[in-house]
């Protein structure tokens, strides 16, 4: 399996209402939230200026927005980003190098919004910027908030209800921004005079057309997209820096067979890069991709939105969470699907730049070009977002363990991944989201479900495929039950030495032989202890783990997987890294590893 390219590697794993009409609201709010009528700064712009300080925002007439800012003497040539408001009126964007943060939280009556702006998390100025008077009505094919990239090109700009605007450009490599003025056919220029143009209206596309930048005359064009907030964005983070570049183009194009809709974004951050594990690529280099729907299923046709270049090492956390927040601010909807593809290793370490071992466990996201991938550990701090993921799914190896489920226990709703390795194809991306696409108002929790069914339907029974899906939200009562488990195992050693060797040599394992399918080897405990204490211990662990694990399906070459792996290795194999995970530290399952009997 390993040898297929697996998805282990062992080696190294979303007017105001026009001022007269509130106007219902459907399906706002990150994560599943909503409203029932339109907030009071929808459709409108705002404005501050003190001391060499500027922002200006213009919120279109679906909460998505357009920030700009600049500081003369730490931001001289200002920064910009777009987002989606949240329904309780707070809002969080970035750049578009993520170095400049913009946060901010709206008056309840619309007049103002008072937040901070920061350079790589260092506080710059705070503000209080005021409502802009109405102006006359903007054309209704204009008002929105759009973005687009042209090489080194990219434009960030929005249009109120009253005649007002938000600007960013980057443009030959200078930058450009502010509050714009907007005239009846759409045209515009910054209060300042000293940036013009106009943003056209296509049949499906807009044109941002400029006439002057930073008062030199110019004749330029950029190609917009119009933002929509969806029912669903499933973003991909596709990190094919190592032996699994053959499958990148492969799953993006089983992305195409579907593509984007009103309803539904798909968007992908892809690596490939030149090193001598990672194949033969056709572009090296990190993109990101709004995949489009086609009929090609040999090259990949989508928008190019953004081509980041040969230095971004997606084995950093820190490039994970930054493609979540960016994904989030482009393309709000109310459910978001994050996937993590790569190879796994669920909680074990694989790599270390000197080639000995590493005192942190590591995990996922394995990025042969930069040595790295991401700790189990640093995932909370990756999926540490507004709003939360709905759902975090791992087509990568071996993730679906209690260590990595116990970890994240805060940071989604609903966890979706394999106990086993499965081929390096991974996911037949089209076969489930066929079914989003089909029924955009589906659950997270409907939509788990339909990946573990859709898998095991595409590898078929005879195979040693693994897919389940879980409540995150009750991994705490699981590792309590854990912990009461393992407290019962060492105070009842005595006789059940037999029972207990017997249950982790012979337990359900998967490509790492230490990862166990936990229920099977608390029931092989039961099976053959007498002690009570045990046994009711096992019963209230499967309880935990039957209301947790809700869709579990696997192939006959792994009759006795049950949804959820943990470490078990033989006591004199134990790895002192497994310390630094949560779920060491909050239970005794460790001190258990370690005490349990090598022989029986």
């Amino acid at each position: 399996m390993l040898r297929r390219s697996s998805r282990t590697n062992l080696s190294r794993w979303i007017a105001l209402f026009s001022v007269l009409f509130v106007l219902p609201l459907v399906g706002c709010g990150g994560g599943g939230g909503g409203g029932t009528s339109t907030p009071l700064w929808y459709g409108r712009s705002y404005s501050f200026s003190s001391d060499g300080r500027t922002l200006v925002l213009s919120v279109d007439s679906s909460g998505r927005f357009t920030v700009f800012a600049q500081d003369t003497s730490t931001l001289i040539s200002g920064a910009g980003g777009q987002g989606a408001i949240s329904s309780n009126g707070q809002f969080f964007a970035q750049s578009e190098d993520g170095n400049t943060q913009f946060s901010g939280t709206f008056a309840s009556n619309g007049d103002s919004v008072t937040g901070a702006v920061q350079r790589n998390s260092v506080n710059l100025f705070g503000y209080t910027a005021s409502v802009i008077s109405p102006g006359r009505t903007t054309p209704a094919s204009l008002i929105g908030t759009f973005s687009g990239v042209s090489g080194a090109n990219s434009a960030y700009i929005s249009y109120d209800q009253t005649s007002h605007g938000t600007l960013w450009l980057r443009y030959n490599g200078a930058t450009a921004g502010g509050s714009l003025l907007v005239a009846e056919d759409g045209s515009f220029q910054t209060t300042d005079n000293a940036t013009a143009g106009r943003l056209i209206a296509g049949t499906s596309s807009y044109t941002l057309r400029l006439t002057k930048i930073n008062n030199v005359t110019v004749n330029a064009e950029i190609s917009l997209s119009k933002t929509q907030r969806a029912r669903w964005t499933f973003m991909v983070f596709i990190n094919a820096a190592n032996n699994l570049e053959e499958f990148g183009p492969l799953n993006v194009n089983q992305m195409e067979k579907i593509g984007s809709s009103s309803d539904l974004n798909i968007v992908v951050q892809w690596k490939q890069a030149n090193c001598a594990t990672c194949g033969r690529p056709d572009w090296i280099g990190t993109r990101r991709y709004y995949v489009t729907k086609d009929n090609d299923t040999r090259t990949v046709n989508s928008q190019l939105v953004e081509d980041m270049g040969a230095n971004i090492d997606m084995g950093d956390w820190r490039e994970l969470r930054k493609f979540i927040v960016w994904t989030q601010e482009r393309y709000p909807a109310d459910r978001y699907a994050l996937v993590i593809w790569n190879h796994g290793a669920g909680w074990r370490i694989t790599r270390s730049a000197d080639g000995g071992q590493r005192v942190a466990p590591r995990s996922v996201s394995i990025d042969d070009s930069t040595n790295n991938e991401i700790q189990v550990w640093q995932l909370p701090a990756a999926l540490n977002v507004t709003p939360k993921m709905d759902m975090v799914i791992f087509d990568a190896s071996l993730m679906q363990m209690m260590e990595v489920a116990y970890e994240i226990r805060n940071s989604a709703q609903i966890m979706v991944g394999s106990e086993e390795s499965p081929p390096g194809e991974g996911y037949v991306y089209d076969r489930f989201l066929a079914d989003l696409a089909a029924n955009p108002n589906m659950s997270a929790e409907e939509f788990g479900r339909r990946i573990v069914t859709r898998t095991i339907e595409a590898y078929g029974r005879s195979s040693n495929i693994t897919q389940s899906a879980l409540y995150l939200n009750r991994m705490q009562t699981v590792a309590e039950r854990l912990d009461a488990f393992a407290n019962a195992l060492r105070a009842n050693v005595g006789n059940n030495r037999a029972a207990m060797v017997n249950a982790r040599l012979n337990a359900q394992s998967y490509t790492y032989p230490e990862n166990k399918d936990l229920w099977h080897y608390a029931q092989l405990i039961r099976d053959t202890t007498g002690t009570a204490a045990i046994r009711n211990a096992v019963t209230a662990l499967q309880t935990a783990l039957s209301d947790a694990i809700y869709a579990e399906e696997n192939g006959s070459l792994v009759p006795n997987s049950n949804g959820l792996a943990i470490y078990i290795p033989a006591p004199s194999n134990y790895l002192p890294s497994y310390a630094n995970l949560a779920l060491a530290r909050s239970t005794a399952w460790d001190e258990w590893l370690k005490e349990q009997p090598q022989n029986p």
